[in-house]
Order: C-alpha cells, then structure tokens, then sequence
C-alpha cells in the first residue's frame, strides 16, 4: 500500500514532507479544519460528524484511512486526508492554511499522489468538491478530474481521474 510511511519528502521545490498524523496533532487539526473549511463543512455535514471520522481515521479505526500532516519549511502548513483502495484512492481532504493555498503545495501533493497511484496499480483517484468552491473545481479540472456524479444533499460534485496503467499504454 502506497500509504505506509510514516514522514516521506514528497517535493524539494518547496520542500513538503508528509507526516502521519498523531492523536496528539488533533488540536491542530481542528483549528486549520474551522480556519479554512467552515463554509463547506458546515453547510453540507457536521463539524461533530467531521471530526469524529478524523479522530478514527488517525488512530486507525477507519478501515484504510490515513491522515498526514502537510508540513514545509515554515512547519505544519494543512493535512492530507486520504481513503485506500484496492483500485483507486479517495482524496477526502486537502486542507492548507489560507497563506500557503496557490503557492504550488497543493499541485505537488497532487502530482505525488497520481505517481504513487499510478506505480501502485490504482485505476483512479475520486474525491468532492463542493460545487460553489470555484478554486478547487478548477484547481481539479485543471489535473484532468472529470465530474462523475453528484451528491445533492452535500451539494458535492464527485470527480474522478482515471488513471492508465502500463497495459493500457501497451495497445494504444
């Protein structure tokens, strides 16, 4: 599985290391996840519900569920949130502190996740955006997601990048 490690350098420029988060990285957590996600969680879940996944998710009650935290020079900077597959990856969150958003993070966590998918077998990568978070939809586009389905009661657009493996490549 592509998500065992425990701290990996993901990107020289910048540099991001991804760390796998502690219990002890919730307060932290918590706070960039009220700073920057506010309008989205609060309009479609519940700030309960959210963090009480996230807590499963770090001590690993939530069955393939990682958490890392994203950290450049300057230190913690957001987390990754990510679900494992057999055959795709779920992206359940990137969140970035607002100072460190369109400064190339979010693009190399992206760029090393479609790598790894890639080596890794994986078919895809999914995830939500909420439809009137304007940055990310575009941000996703711009990678090659394409909108699959629709969540109404979460106002959420599902995206999906499908991923060719080296077989497909084979025959093309």
């Amino acid at each position: 599985m592509m998500l065992d490690f425990h701290n990996k350098s993901i990107s020289s420029n910048p540099p991001i290391n991804l760390v796998k988060a502690r219990f002890s990285d919730f307060k932290f957590l918590e706070e960039v996840s009220h700073l920057e996600m506010d309008h989205v969680v609060s309009q479609s879940w519940n700030w309960r519900s959210w963090f009480e996944d996230l807590k499963k998710a770090i001590i690993g009650n939530l069955y393939y569920h990682k958490v890392f935290i994203i950290e450049v020079e300057q230190g913690c900077v957001g987390y990754l949130w990510l679900n494992e597959e057999k055959n795709s990856l779920w992206v359940t969150a990137i969140v970035l502190q607002a100072e460190f958003q369109r400064r190339g993070i979010g693009q190399q966590i992206m760029n090393f996740l479609i790598e790894e998918s890639r080596k890794e077998g994986k078919e895809n990568i999914e995830l939500g955006v909420q439809n009137n978070n304007i940055a990310a939809l575009s941000f996703y586009s711009n990678l090659g997601f394409k909108k699959f389905d629709y969540v109404k009661s979460a106002n959420t657009d599902l995206f999906r990048l499908k991923l060719s493996s080296s077989k497909d490549q084979l025959y093309w």
